[in-house]
């Protein structure tokens, strides 16, 4: 009698069981329903994200260009991250871009994008449709930065000098004016200044670039000084402001300079790479303030010694590649001390917080120096406790845009946040 007692009693709770079973299942569909598509949600707010950032830092990249110009440019940027065609959409996404500053006048630019897509459980319960919506921001410190430009004689062998100012304008075009200051200093015999540093900068250096002379040797180490000078010389520097040089070349640093009888003369005009091709043929020496020629010997081999103005021998700071010091004035002792004295320059640079970023035209460079002089991680001396550049690379003139721009492109993305 018991037994069936017991059974009645297990057969009515599992009736019970069903009953509750029924009746939380459409509650149970519910909630997984919602979780399916608030997950689809989520999906696509993490797709939105993505394309957004892309975006911002597109339009920021290209800001310099004019904002009518960034914003068709970030456009494409949110349409190359965005999966416009996935079946979930409803409609096609839509973007909005706009640019302010901030409360330090630094430039901003401000995204917000949105998408609705489709339900497929909560349609059930009246929403057929979900809107998804993100928003993104990029800003960056204004940037203080000379470009030092090789005019050396050499450019006009190889192409350099009917290339050089089409790159160089479209370079501008990454920063902005009345935000950014840029000025360009140039080289070849000695070192000029030719454009200070100011906010309205590209009108400018174009002019002087368009107009530009080429010849002469590559004193590198000249055109550097002046735009360490430039740099170092805005006062007061914007808030946050990000000091930068940025330095092309195509070929050796040639040059160096010593005093004689009280005046600056320099010595050289010829790299290793260059005399093989018959580009140079010997060291010469020449007034070191007005680029007036004093004197120079042809010679046979990039070891043979020579003497110019009474000057056969100079104190090298280079002792690793150098050995004998007093050094003897070669093609090869020159180059090697003038490469050195350039990239000792740059870390002094780096010391001072400035940003050195190289670019390097044809196949007669040395690529570890200019690895070097950017402290570019491929460097062997690389040192990640100083600012890190690019040194970027244009096997032929043709290459030569792409590498102003992967520069520019460079300097504005670390900076962008």
């Amino acid at each position: 009698m018991h037994l069936i007692r017991g059974l009645k009693a297990t057969e009515k709770e599992s009736g019970q069981m069903l009953i509750l079973f029924a009746l939380l299942l459409p509650l149970l569909f519910c909630f997984v329903g919602f979780g399916i598509d608030i997950g689809f949600g989520f999906l696509t707010k993490a797709q939105l994200a993505k394309a957004a950032d892309a975006t911002a830092l597109a339009a920021m990249r290209n800001w310099g260009r004019g904002e009518a110009e960034a914003t068709t440019i970030g456009q494409a940027e949110f349409a190359l991250n965005y999966n416009a065609g996935s079946k979930l959409n409803v409609s096609t996404p839509s973007v909005n871009i706009s640019y302010t500053t901030d409360a330090y006048g630094d430039p901003v630019v401000n995204v917000k994008d949105s998408a609705q897509i489709k339900t497929f459980f909560i349609g059930f319960a009246g929403f057929p449709t979900l809107t998804i919506t993100n928003y993104s921001q990029a800003t960056r410190p204004p940037i203080v930065l000379s470009l030092v430009l090789d005019k050396s004689g050499s450019m006009n062998d190889n192409g350099g000098a009917a290339a050089l100012p089409g790159s160089v304008t479209d370079f501008l075009g990454y920063f902005m004016e009345g935000t950014d200051q840029v000025g360009e200093t140039s080289f070849s015999w000695i070192a000029n200044t030719d454009v200070p540093i100011t906010t309205t900068f590209k009108t400018p250096i174009t002019n002087f670039v368009d107009g530009m002379a080429f010849g002469g040797a590559t004193y590198a180490q000249g055109g550097l000084l002046d735009a360490q000078t430039q740099v170092t010389g805005v006062s007061p520097l914007p808030t946050n402001a990000e000091q930068v040089v940025v330095f092309f070349t195509d070929g050796w640093a040639n040059t160096i300079q010593a005093t004689v009888g009280g005046v600056p003369v320099n010595f050289g005009g010829c790299a290793p790479a260059e005399f093989a091709v018959g580009w140079c043929n010997g060291v010469s020496c020449w007034n070191g303030l007005n680029a007036g020629l004093i004197g120079g010997t042809a010679v046979r081999t990039t070891n043979t010694a020579v003497t110019c103005d009474g000057v056969s021998n100079f104190t090298a700071t280079d002792t690793a590649e150098i050995v004998t010091n007093p050094a003897s004035l070669t093609i090869n002792n020159i180059a090697d001390e003038a490469d050195y004295r350039a990239v000792q320059l740059a870390n002094t640079m780096r010391a001072q917080g400035i940003t050195v970023y190289s670019i390097g035209l044809g196949d007669k460079i040395n690529t570890t120096y200019l690895q070097e002089l950017a402290n570019d991680p491929s460097s062997p001396e690389y040192n990640a406790s100083e600012p890190t550049g690019i040194a970027a690379f244009a096997p032929t003139t043709s290459d030569l845009d792409a590498a102003f721009q992967q520069v520019a492109s460079n300097i504005i993305l670390r900076l962008t946040h």
